[in-house]
Order: structure tokens, then sequence, then C-alpha cells
């Protein structure tokens, strides 16, 4: 197999592979996940470790091979940007002052014993008041912020993913790194998919994300095809910058969204929730790890 045939299966495999993955979570019925939805919540929270992982473990050193000084520095830079914009957006678009009075006045009444004592409790009887780690309030999901910056994040990284694989010179590289990086982004575009769902997002809005995640890997392959001066952009600082960036944005939608959304929808519903969920994570975290340091390790 030739050059431009390794690399034109490459952006087919990718590109098609991804789309279908991202897909795949939406052919899950409404009845279905009305049904199980403590496995579709174990779904979305072995999705935020794979993007963890993929954050912390993949993309950082990445980033930190090029940008050795800084590149900590641009994750939380990339962190604190999708913060503001998030507050932004609920500061302009959130609802009013009142509307959050009257509903902390509500909770504050069910909180306060009937010697006018207020009480912290967490899943136990009245009888057995105790202080809670967990927000049993699920974090706003009026705005899209979340979503946008999840896909923003994941689309920077297919993109140069894909670039890498453009710019390799041999069939066989490409070939190589093609597997390194198909493992780990159809478990992502999985993740995203089953977070599109979980989210609430329509149809329509659902097959226009996860077609811009797949064509991000197409793009960078294309893009890393066509230049001419290779050397002068494999050592360009933008890269390492962009992906230390996304970085940051992974772990905010991860740590901020993500995980504190599904843990106070269950956690006083089911005791054992809790631990469930927690295996989701450390596996999702660990086989994206572990396909992380061999299959990348291989492809280097």
């Amino acid at each position: 197999m030739d050059l431009a045939t390794s690399k034109a299966v490459s952006m087919l495999s990718l590109g098609l592979g991804s789309f279908i993955a991202g897909m795949a979570p939406a052919c899950i019925s409404e009845r279905a996940r009305e049904r199980h939805p403590l496995l579709i919540s174990c779904l979305l929270c072995f999705g935020g470790g794979v993007l963890l992982s993929t954050a912390l473990v993949h993309m950082l050193p990445e980033a930190r091979e090029k940008l050795p000084k800084y590149s900590e520095l641009m994750m939380c830079a990339g962190f604190f940007l999708v913060y503001l914009v998030d507050e932004l957006v609920h500061f302009f678009y959130g609802p009013h002052g009142g509307h959050q009075r009257r509903r902390y006045t509500e909770e504050s009444s069910l909180l306060r014993g009937r010697d006018g004592e207020m009480r912290e409790r967490c899943c136990g009887d009245a009888d057995n008041p105790r202080m809670c780690h967990v927000s049993h309030t699920e974090p706003c999901n009026k705005s899209a912020s979340g979503i946008i910056g999840l896909l923003c994040a994941l689309f920077v990284h297919s993109l140069l993913e894909g670039l890498a694989i453009g710019l390799q010179e041999s069939a066989s590289k490409v070939l190589l790194l093609l597997a390194a990086v198909a493992c780990h982004k159809y478990v992502v575009g999985f993740c995203l998919g089953a977070e599109l769902c979980g989210s609430g997002t329509r149809l329509c809005g659902h097959i226009v994300c996860v077609t811009l995640f797949s064509l991000g890997s197409v793009a960078g392959i294309a893009l890393g095809t066509l230049l001419d001066s290779v050397a002068t952009f494999q050592d360009s600082v933008a890269i390492p910058i962009m992906q230390a960036l996304a970085a940051g944005t992974l772990l905010y939608v991860t740590v901020s969204e993500v995980l504190p959304r599904e843990r106070a929808r269950w956690h006083e519903r089911k005791r054992a929730a809790g631990v469930a969920q927690f295996l989701a994570v450390a596996v999702g975290f660990g086989a994206m790890y572990l396909s992380t340091m061999f299959l990348d390790h291989d492809a280097a």
C-alpha cells in the first residue's frame, strides 16, 4: 500500500468509524433508557473517566514534550476559559435572582427541624442526619456551554491527531498511528454520543455534533498532507498550546458537569449507585490509560 492510499484509508476509517461510534448511543430507545437508568448513568460515568484520562494522561504529556515549562499553565488557562464562558452565559441568560432565592427558601425549610434548628442530612432518615459531601442538586443544564466546550476540545484534539497522521512520510507509520488513534477515538466518540443523549440534545443537534467530531481527524490528515514546510510546522508552539487548552477544557467539563450531575442524580436514590459510578469512572480511566500507554508508545 502506497502513502497516498494509506492516508485515504485513514481518513475513511477515522471519519466513518467515529461517526458510527458517536451515533450508537442515539440508537438506544427512550424506553430502554427509562428501564435501565443506572446503567445509562454508569455509561456516562465511564465516559467521564475516558475524558479525564484523555486530558491528563494523553493530551497533557503530548503538550509537555514541546512546551515543558508552560503546558500545565496552558491547561489551567483552558479550564478557566470554559469556566468564565459558562459563568458569563449564566449571568446574561440564567434564571433571575428571585427564582434562586425562592428555591433556596424551599430547600432551607426542608432542612429545618421542628425545633427550628438547621439540619444537614444525607440519604439517611430524619433521626440520623449527617453531613453530606455530594450536592443533591444537579448542575444547571440550561446553557449549552458545556456541550460546546466538550465538542470544541474533542474537535481540536481530533484535528491534531489527524495532523500527526497526515505528516507521516511512510505508509507503515501511517497505518501504525492509525491503529493507535482509532483505538481511543472510537471510545471517545461513543462517550461523546452518550453525553449528548444524557444532556437531552435533539437528534439533529446530535448528528451535527458527531459529524463535526468525526471531521476533525479527516481535516487534520488532509491539512498535514497538503503542508509544504513540514519541519517548520512540527516545531510550531501553536500545536502544544492548543493541545493543553483542549485538555483544560475536557478537565472542566468532566469534573464540573458530567460527574457532579450523575452523582447528584443518584446519591439519594440508591446507596450502591455511587460505588457503581466510581467503578465505571475507574474502568473508563484505566481503559484509556492502557490504550494511550501501549498503543501510542508502539506508534512512536
